[in-house]
């Protein structure tokens, strides 16, 4: 097996678990070990921003707007290396919360782009784009 295939099953596989720890509503250290330092993220119904810190305030407010725990049924999953160990990402979500306002039953789509560490050998998220 070469090792972009590699690549793109281990980006898959965290892929999945991600959007578990998502769903169980998880500590927002999980997430931000995976993202880089300026990321740039963006969500439906909020501006962009950037960074860890950007990314704490919007989970956890998020979090407290919840009523329990997510699901994100993942599709369409499309993984292209760009360049050497750099990858776009691109899929489709059917997101479905519980929220104190109202329930969220949606369809997105997301772009990522994302870079792996090969001293961590993990997967870093360096754009988040929800649309």
């Amino acid at each position: 097996m070469s090792t972009q295939q590699e690549k793109v099953e281990k980006i898959e596989a965290f892929m999945k678990t991600w959007f578990t720890r998502f769903d169980q509503l998880d500590e927002n250290s999980y997430f931000t070990q995976y993202l880089s330092d300026d990321v740039k993220m963006k969500f439906p119904g909020n501006d962009e921003f950037t960074g860890h810190e950007g990314f704490n305030n919007w989970f956890t407010e998020s979090k407290n707007s919840m009523l329990g725990n997510t699901t994100h049924h993942v599709s369409d999953i499309k993984v292209t290396e760009t360049s050497e160990d750099e990858f776009d990402i691109a899929f489709n979500v059917r997101y479905v919360a519980p929220m104190k306002q109202a329930n969220i039953d949606m369809d997105v789509k997301e772009d990522w782009k994302m870079k792996w560490d090969n001293e961590k050998d993990q997967p870093v998220i360096t754009e988040y784009i929800v649309s």
